[in-house]
């Protein structure tokens, strides 16, 4: 990853990872803003979608950052 804020975006992958988790489960976590993590956000909905996976419902395109 080459970033701003890359090291943080990974450490929270590779926790993410290391406990089980999955993309719908990285959405319900707080993201607060502004920080570099909550760019995450987007490439995690789109992961939903490509699975059929449903995003939560209060995670969805229409929220502001950080929500």
């Amino acid at each position: 990853m080459v970033a701003p804020g890359a090291d943080h975006m990974a450490h929270l992958l590779a926790w993410a990872i290391e406990q089980g988790q999955t993309a719908r489960d990285l959405l319900r976590l707080p993201f607060y803003h502004p920080t570099p993590e909550e760019g995450l956000k987007p490439a995690l909905r789109d992961i939903c979608r490509q699975v059929h996976a449903e995003t939560p419902a209060d995670q969805g395109e229409g929220f502001p950052p950080g929500a």
